[in-house]
C-alpha cells in the first residue's frame, strides 16, 4: 500500500481482528457441540490461543512441559503426545467450520507445523447451484462428509434432471412431513462410534470399534464401571457411515424433495431431544447407531439386544421376538428390518428405518416409498382411516448381497398407538 510515497506493510488478517473480536471467536468455538463437552480440548484451545495474543509462539517442547505438566526429561521425538492432541484439535476445528452456520468475517486456525493461533478470513461461500429446501450446513461430518455427499450423488445419478420426481400418493405414512404449514423434516443418518486406544509411549495408537459401545452415554457408563478403561482409551474425534445410509438416503429424498417447509441432514451422533421441538424426524441406521434416539424408542415399543442380534416388540407374545439372521458384513445377508412411525413429544413425527445389517437398512428404507406397503398396512390395519393420524411398527424379513435385495417378506405390522398394541397375523408376501 503507497502512503504519501512509502510503502507499508500489508497487515496479515489477524492483525485485522481486534484482542475482543478474537475472544468472541474463541468462545463460540468453546460452546460449540464439538468442544463444549471436551475440557481438555477447550483448555488446550484457550492456551494456545492466550500464548498467540501474549506475543508468544509456541513450540512442541514448552507445550509439553507448560500445559501437558511433563518434566525436563521430555523429548518430543520420542513422545507425540502433543502433535497427536494438536492434529486432533485441527481436525475438531474442521469439523466445528463445517457442520457450524459460520457467518462471521473471521475464523480461527492453527497451521499445520505451527503451534501459533490465527485468525483467517472465513472462505466465501459458493453460489448456490440449485434451488433447493435442503439445509447443506449439516452435509459434513469430520470422517463421514464423503458419506453424506455419496448419498447426495447416488440419488443425483438416479434422478438427474433438475429436481426429483414427484413421487405419486406417497401414502398416509407421509402425510405429516408434507402438509402445508407441517413442520420441517429433519433427516438423521446413523453414524457409527469409534474409540480411539491410546498409544504406549513412542508408539502410534489406533482407531477400534467396541460392538457395546455406540454413543458417548455408553462409554461414560464403561467408564463408571470400571474407571480404568478411561486410561487406555477415549472417543475418537470422528464417527463412521456405512454404506446403507447413503442408499437409505437416495431412496426417501424423491418423497421429501416436495415437503413445504423441507428438509435438512444430520449425522444421529449429533441429534438432541430438543431437535424435536421443531421438526419431523426420519432416522435411516443400524441399530448399533442410534445414539440419543434409544431414549424415545419406547414409543414405538421396541426392544433391542445386541448380542445376539435381535429386537421384539414389547407387548406382544414370543412370536414378536426377531433375531438378525446371517450378517456377513457384505456379504449374503439375512436380517429383520424395521419400518416404524410414532409421535414424539412437542407434536413431532418421528419415522425410523432401522437394520441390523446394510441390507436390512437398505430394504426399510426402498418399502416404506413402495406404493404397496401402504395397501398392506391398510389391509393389516383396517381401522386406519384416510383422514386421521396413526402409528405403527412393521418388521420385514430381508435377504441380500451387498445392496442388492433379494427379497422380503412383511412378517408383522402393528399399530403402536397408546392402548392399540395388537398382534397381527405375519404376512408371507414376498417380492
Amino acid at each position: 500500500m503507497l502512503i504519501n510515497g512509502y510503502i507499508a506493510p500489508a497487515q496479515s488478517p489477524s492483525t485485522m481482528v481486534t484482542k475482543e473480536e478474537k475472544k468472541k471467536i474463541l468462545h463460540a468455538i468453546l460452546v460449540s457441540p464439538d468442544f463444549k463437552d471436551s475440557k481438555r480440548y477447550q483448555d488446550l484451545l484457550k492456551y494456545l490461543v492466550e500464548e498467540t495474543l501474549a506475543g508468544n509462539s509456541p513450540k512442541e517442547i514448552t507445550i509439553g512441559m507448560q500445559f501437558f505438566g511433563k518434566d525436563a526429561s521430555f523429548d518430543p521425538k520420542d513422545d507425540p503426545t502433543v502433535r497427536v492432541y494438536l492434529n486432533n484439535l485441527r481436525k475438531k476445528l474442521e469439523h466445528h467450520y463445517l457442520t457450524t452456520d459460520q457467518s462471521a468475517p473471521f475464523r480461527l486456525e492453527i497451521p499445520k507445523g505451527h503451534y501459533q493461533v490465527e485468525f483467517v478470513k472465513s472462505p466465501e461461500k459458493p453460489p448456490p447451484t440449485r434451488t433447493s429446501p435442503v439445509n447443506w450446513r449439516w452435509l459434513a461430518g469430520g470422517g463421514t462428509a464423503a458419506g453424506l455427499i455419496l448419498g447426495i450423488l447416488i440419488a443425483r445419478i438416479a434422478f438427474p434432471s433438475s429436481d426429483f420426481p414427484a413421487v405419486a400418493k406417497p401414502g398416509l405414512i407421509w402425510n405429516e412431513y408434507l402438509v402445508d404449514g407441517g413442520r420441517p423434516t429433519l433427516i438423521l443418518l446413523g453414524d457409527f462410534f469409534y474409540l480411539y486406544e491410546r498409544p504406549d509411549t513412542g508408539k502410534a495408537g489406533r482407531f477400534i470399534r467396541d460392538l457395546n459401545i455406540n454413543s458417548v452415554d455408553d462409554f461414560r457408563q464403561v467408564v463408571r464401571r470400571d474407571p480404568s478403561f478411561a486410561r487406555k482409551y477415549v472417543q475418537a474425534d470422528f464417527t463412521f457411515l456405512r454404506p446403507s445410509a447413503s442408499w437409505g438416503l437416495a431412496s426417501i429424498l424423491p418423497i421429501l424433495q416436495s415437503s413445504p417447509k423441507g428438509y435438512t441432514l444430520k449425522l444421529a451422533s449429533q441429534f438432541a431431544i430438543e431437535d424435536l421441538k421443531t421438526n419431523n424426524v426420519v432416522f435411516i441406521g443400524s441399530f448399533k447407531s442410534l445414539f440419543n434416539l434409544k431414549k424415545i424408542l419406547h414409543l414405538f415399543h421396541i426392544d433391542y439386544n445386541l448380542s445376539p442380534a435381535s429386537f421384539r416388540l414389547t407387548g406382544l407374545d414370543s412370536s414378536g421376538v426377531f433375531s438378525a439372521g446371517n450378517i456377513g458384513g457384505g456379504n449374503y445377508e439375512q436380517d429383520h428390518a424395521v419400518i416404524a412411525k410414532a409421535y414424539g413429544p412437542e407434536g413431532s413425527t418421528i419415522i425410523l428405518l432401522l437394520g441390523f445389517s446394510d441390507t436390512g437398512v437398505i430394504e426399510s428404507a426402498k418399502a416404506i416409498t413402495d406404493p404397496e406397503i401402504m395397501r398392506k398396512i391398510s389391509e393389516k390395519l383396517p381401522q386406519i382411516r384416510e383422514d386421521g393420524p396413526f402409528a405403527f411398527t412393521a418388521v420385514l424379513k430381508t435377504e441380500g448381497i451387498n445392496q442388492s435385495i433379494f427379497k422380503y417378506e412383511i412378517r408383522q405390522i402393528v399399530e403402536t398407538a397408546p392402548s392399540m398394541m395388537r398382534p397381527e397375523a405375519d404376512s408371507s408376501q414376498t417380492r
